[in-house]
């Protein structure tokens, strides 16, 4: 179990990376977290890089009305179905976004098995939630955007 100061700083170290563009080291530190942290430290970890994405898409589109049914859901994965990592990074965000948190610990400790797999699937979550964050920083509100589906 790493100390929840060094866990925190580490996150945010990756995301600081991500947000760069220097994946190289935004993976080392996930490799970092990977190796060293428990199965609750790279779950609270986890939530809180999802918590970032979650954020950006709320500046992109309109918050789902849950009383309505509504939901957050993947779309527009490209060519996530032929990468693990990325689909986890999704999944993970959109059952955050939904307030599943279950699942998202679901997720998170089937991640790998091996600390090589989580780091992968770490370095991804960390990516994906910079490129959220990224197109949230140039994203401008029109009524299209408002309206889209989720």
């Amino acid at each position: 179990m790493l100390s929840p100061g060094l866990l925190t700083r580490w996150t945010r170290e990756a995301l600081d990376a991500a947000r760069t563009g220097d994946e190289d080291l935004a993976g080392e530190i996930g490799s970092r977290i990977a190796d060293q942290a428990d199965a609750l430290d790279l779950v609270a970890a986890c939530r809180v890089v999802a918590d970032t994405a979650v954020r950006a898409l709320r500046v992109m589109y309109r918050q789902p009305d849950a009383g309505r049914g509504e939901a957050w859901v993947l779309d527009q994965l490209g060519d996530a179905e032929q990468d693990p990592a990325r689909l986890f990074a999704a999944r993970v965000v959109t059952a955050y976004a939904n307030c599943d948190f279950d699942s998202v610990t679901a997720l998170v400790a089937a991640a790998g098995a091996s600390p090589a797999e989580r780091a992968e699937s770490f370095r991804s979550l960390v990516t994906y939630a910079a490129g959220l964050n990224a197109r949230a920083a140039r994203h401008h509100p029109t009524k299209e955007s408002e309206n889209d589906e989720h």
